[in-house]
């Protein structure tokens, strides 16, 4: 197992149990103590968690708090992102241009994309790694939207950025947010990535929320849109029955992934 990714499953862990010790950690992972401490050391850099005399306790990264770097990241709650990407993939038809926001979901739906047969496709992404990704596909036509680029986070935002997104048209975008709730819609942890996202919806035909159950109920800090804005939401089959009801109850169209 990579390292990025036995940091992400720890962090997962300790997210839903709240705390464990490291003696817990080193039987699941079959690792050393040297191992795991060093796994609690670098996820407590970034803010995620506090070390407590042998484990650690867990942080929310939300609400202003730091989230984590981009590698751990990609790996927290992989096979919901995964099955996620499985089920957008279905709404894509060959000639669609397609707007491919930032994020590791979306990531995961570029790897998706590259296992399909379609014979011609736009993408339009800000995310350096999608179109690192897909750049080699031979019959996927990559736009990627320059600007500043976010620190160890790999997407290009600012004036730049959505000036050419402007002057750009599609017929889907695979909107990336942090949290949504009933009351307030869909926010984001990072400001500076509202307004790109908001001129990417400007452009698309159809906006469809990409995001995996744990993002459901939860404010983020920066408003992107109201549920009026989405015409379609993908998650996973664990999200909370009441925002089924929701969805249905407001006209809403849905589609639940099932992890493999």
């Amino acid at each position: 197992m990579l390292r990025a990714e036995r940091q992400a499953k720890i962090l997962q862990i300790i997210r839903e149990k709240g705390s464990i010790s490291s003696e817990e950690l080193i039987e699941l992972f079959d690792v050393s103590h040297v191992t795991i401490r060093r796994d609690l050391v670098a996820l407590a850099s970034q803010k995620l968690i506090v070390l407590e005399h042998g484990g650690a306790t867990s942080i929310d990264y939300l609400e202003g708090k730091p989230e984590p770097l981009y590698d751990t990241k990609l790996y927290v709650h992989s096979d919901k992102k995964t099955a996620i990407a499985r089920e957008a993939v279905k709404l894509i038809k060959d000639g669609d241009i397609l707007v491919l926001d930032s994020g590791t979901t979306n990531y995961r739906l570029a790897q998706q994309l590259k296992t399909e047969k379609f014979s011609a496709l736009t993408v339009i992404t800000s995310d350096i790694m999608v179109a690192k990704d897909l750049s080699s596909h031979s019959r996927i036509a990559v736009i990627i939207l320059g600007g500043i680029v976010r620190k160890s986070y790999y997407n290009a935002y600012g004036p730049f950025t959505e000036m050419i997104i402007g002057n750009l048209k599609a017929n889907k975008l695979f909107l990336g947010f942090d949290g949504a709730s009933m009351r307030r819609g869909f926010s984001n942890n990072v400001l500076e990535e509202v307004s790109v996202k908001q001129k990417m919806m400007e452009i698309s035909d159809e906006t469809i929320a990409l995001g995996d159950s744990t993002k459901y109920g939860v404010d983020a800090p920066y408003a992107i849109c109201g549920w009026e804005k989405i015409q379609r939401v993908i998650t996973d089959a664990a999200i909370d029955p009441q925002f089924i009801s929701f969805f249905t109850e407001h006209g809403l169209s849905y589609q639940l992934a099932t992890e493999e």
